[in-house]
C-alpha cells in the first residue's frame, strides 16, 4: 500500500513538470522576449572611422609672418585623418594689411591643417568692417593669395547712409583681397541705389569693385544707369559720397559715356552727375543733339535733369530745313 502511494505522489510530480515544461516555460520564455525587444538597447560607442579627435567649442589663431591671419571659433570640430578639420556653426574673422576685417559665418566648414585653407558652406555670411554685407551659399579662403571668393550668386547690401538707405546689389560670385582690403562681385551686377526726395537710380555691369577702407564703389564693363528719364551709358562709373552728410553725392561715368532722353541725346569722355543739384556736366568733345540740331563746346551742362542747358564756348549747328520752315 505504500509503495503504491509513491507511485501515485512521483507520477503527479512527474506530470506537474511535464505541463511546466511544455505549457509555462515557452510562455515565460516568450514574454522574456517581447520585453527585450521593447527595451531600448544601450548604445555601445564606437570609433569614427576617420575622426582623430572630436572637440567642443574650438578656437584657433592663425598668424602669417608674424601678422595675425585669421581667428576662428566653432560649436563643434572634429579633427579627421585626412589632416581636415571639420567644424559645425563657424564664425573667422580675417584680418587684411590696412587694419580691415572681414566677419564670415555659416553653418558648417572645414580648414586644411597643413594649407591653411578655408571652406565655409550654408547661409554663408560676408561682412567688412566698414560695413559692407555679402550673402551666399559657399566660400572659400585661400591662405597663400590671402582671397575670399565664391563662384555662387552673391547678395549685397552696402553700408546705410543717413537716411538709412543701403546701396542694394545681386551678382554672381565674389572676391575679397586682403592684400588691397577690396571686394568685387564677379558678374551679372545690378544694383539700385535710394536717393533724396523718393528717386532711386538702378545701375547694372558686368563688375563691382567696392573699398573696405573708403565708400567707394566702382561699376566695370558696359555699365547702364536708369535715373528718372535719363540713361547714362559707358565703360566704367564710380560712386562717391559726401563724408560730411554721409550721403551720395555724384557719380562718374569715365571712358566715353552717352546720355539720352526722350528728347535727345549727348556723349562726352566724362559726365559727372550730381544728384543733390540734379546737374549733369559733360567734358572732353562733349556733344549734344536734339532732333538734327548739335550743339558742342568745351563743356556742356544739364540743369533740372536736362531741362535748361549750359554751353562754355558753344558752336552749334542748327538744322537748316528746320529754319526755313519757322515763320
Amino acid at each position: 500500500m505504500k509503495n503504491r502511494i509513491i507511485q501515485i505522489v512521483l507520477s503527479v510530480a512527474l506530470l506537474a513538470l511535464l505541463i511546466q515544461i511544455v505549457l509555462i516555460a515557452p510562455s515565460q520564455i516568450r514574454d522574456a522576449e517581447t520585453k527585450a525587444s521593447i527595451l531600448p538597447v544601450p548604445e555601445v560607442p564606437t570609433a569614427s572611422k576617420e575622426a582623430d579627435q572630436s572637440m567642443k567649442e574650438m578656437h584657433m589663431i592663425e598668424t602669417q609672418e608674424g601678422r595675425k591671419e585669421w581667428e576662428l571659433w566653432a560649436d563643434k570640430a572634429e579633427s579627421m585623418k585626412n589632416e581636415v578639420l571639420e567644424m559645425a556653426n563657424v564664425k573667422t574673422i580675417f584680418f587684411s594689411d590696412k587694419g580691415v576685417t572681414f566677419t564670415v559665418t555659416g553653418k558648417k566648414g572645414t580648414v586644411q591643417t597643413k594649407s591653411k585653407n578655408m571652406r565655409v558652406e550654408g547661409d554663408v555670411i560676408t561682412r567688412s568692417s566698414n560695413g559692407y554685407t555679402f550673402r551666399t551659399e559657399v566660400l572659400t579662403y585661400n591662405s597663400a593669395s590671402r582671397k575670399l571668393n565664391t563662384d555662387r550668386p552673391v547678395e549685397m547690401n552696402g553700408p546705410p547712409d543717413s537716411r538709412g538707405q543701403s546701396l542694394r546689389l545681386t551678382g554672381v560670385g565674389m572676391e575679397a583681397e586682403m592684400n588691397k582690403s577690396s571686394m568685387d562681385v564677379l558678374s551679372d551686377v545690378k544694383a539700385e541705389k535710394a536717393l533724396e526726395k523718393g528717386r532711386k537710380v538702378f545701375i547694372r555691369s558686368h563688375r563691382a569693385t567696392f573699398s573696405g577702407v573708403t565708400r567707394t564703389a566702382d561699376f566695370l564693363g558696359e555699365v547702364i544707369l536708369d535715373m528718372d528719364t535719363m540713361r547714362i551709358t559707358g565703360p566704367a562709373a564710380r560712386f562717391n559720397y559726401d563724408s560730411k552728410r554721409d550721403l551720395v553725392k555724384s557719380v562718374m561715368f569715365s571712358g566715353g559715356a552717352r546720355v539720352s532722353d526722350s528728347e535727345k541725346w549727348a556723349t562726352a569722355q566724362t559726365v559727372n552727375v550730381d544728384f543733390d543739384e540734379d546737374k549733369f556736366v559733360f567734358r572732353g568733345s562733349p556733344r549734344v543733339v536734339q532732333n538734327n540740331d548739335e550743339l558742342r563746346g568745351e563743356e556742356i551742362t544739364f540743369l533740372q535733369g536736362g531741362k535748361q542747358v549750359q554751353v562754355q564756348r558753344a558752336r552749334a549747328k542748327v538744322d537748316e530745313k528746320r529754319l526755313e520752315k519757322s515763320p
